[in-house]
């Protein structure tokens, strides 16, 4: 029997990508188990996210009032469908004052906190119902921060609203203002998005899986991760060899977040595979030579785009998506197995 971890990556509106794949996942459950009904927290033991990742682990967690699951991967899609214009809006005045972006943040967190706020109330990390990890940066201490419902349960100064882990989690450089969840108080943070560091943290939610009691060794752990898209967009050295800091602003986020995924799957699957399991892990991402729409592009245009790249990845690896729905069942049937011998 095996823990079973689900990592989602981070890249705003391009978690329409993500989320596809986890209906994928759900509708594949859904076909070799017989159930019209598919919550896939049943099937992890731990979610990861990062950024727009954290809302999709943070929606698949979240109980109802009867401590069941409140959303499904579809009402996921539909929050990037039906939300995203929202959570990425900005005023004509904030837009002049800022010149679109350049002098402060691209859009105010208000609308994406009062979205947040919607979907999740006055639910906790605490409350969640599986152990979670959300990735942050706190740049007053400059140390990384995860919020994680293991240290919920141990200290209440740590089991914070999960609307506000999430918003900080999403805190996005030059898109989104920091945020704080001590506000005027003498340890008072500044969190920033949790891709400056781990915008696939899938090797930080393996670490946080070590913690767990029933996890004895790595082979012991099963690791979906999830990603969207990446562009392959060269940049040439006659070009860079002239770019300053401006030039390096608009792109070093981007390259840092596209350099952490690759390098975060190359460990991971080097690992597997010197372990003899190379079967537990699988990286499910896409990668377009074609224009890839910004994290923040919320036309109709962009939406259509990704939802065309999502169709298509899910298309190219539902093979891999079905092997690993019937290791996750197994898996499950295994546990309850366990759970009935416990009891006899």
């Amino acid at each position: 029997m095996s823990t079973t971890i689900l990592s989602i990556d981070g890249g705003g509106m391009k978690g329409i990508i993500s989320a596809l794949v986890l209906i994928e996942l759900e509708n594949i459950i859904k076909r070799y188990t017989g159930s019209n009904t598919v919550y896939l927290v049943d099937y992890f033991d731990l979610i990861a996210g990062t950024s727009t990742g954290s809302i999709l682990a943070a929606l698949l967690l979240c109980p109802d009032d009867y401590n069941r699951p409140k959303y499904t991967a579809s009402d996921a899609l539909d929050l990037y469908l039906t939300k995203g214009k929202t959570m990425f809006q900005t005023s004509p005045l904030h837009k002049l004052r800022t010149l679109g972006g350049l002098t402060g943040p691209k859009y105010k967190n208000k609308a994406l906190s009062a979205e947040l706020n919607s979907y999740f109330g006055s639910i906790k990390t605490a409350n969640l119902l599986k152990p979670c990890l959300l990735t942050s940066y706190d740049m007053k201490t400059r140390d990384t921060v995860f919020f994680n419902s293991l240290s919920s349960l141990k200290s209440e100064e740590r089991n914070y609203n999960l609307a506000d882990a999430v918003l900080a989690s999403t805190a996005a450089p030059t898109f989104f203002p920091p945020t704080t969840t001590r506000p005027n108080t003498l340890y008072e943070d500044c969190l920033i998005d949790g891709g400056v560091f781990a915008n696939n943290p899938s090797l930080c939610a393996l670490i946080e899986a070590l913690k767990l009691k029933c996890v004895k060794k790595i082979e012991d752990t099963m690791i979906l991760s999830i990603g969207n898209v990446s562009t392959a967009k060269s940049y040439s050295y006659n070009k860079v060899k002239h770019w300053g800091a401006i030039n390096w602003a608009f792109s070093i986020l981007d390259v840092l977040m596209d350099a952490s995924e690759q390098t975060v799957d190359y460990q991971l699957n080097k690992l597997y595979s010197i372990l003899g399991v190379a079967n537990h892990y699988l990286r499910i991402a896409a990668s377009q030579k074609e224009h890839v729409p910004s994290m923040d592009d919320t036309s109709p245009e962009a939406i259509d785009c990704l939802l065309e790249i999502g169709k298509e990845l899910v298309k190219k690896k539902h093979r891999d998506l079905e092997h690993y729905a019937k290791m996750l069942i197994d898996n499950r049937k295994k546990e309850r197995f366990c759970e009935t011998r416990r009891i006899v």
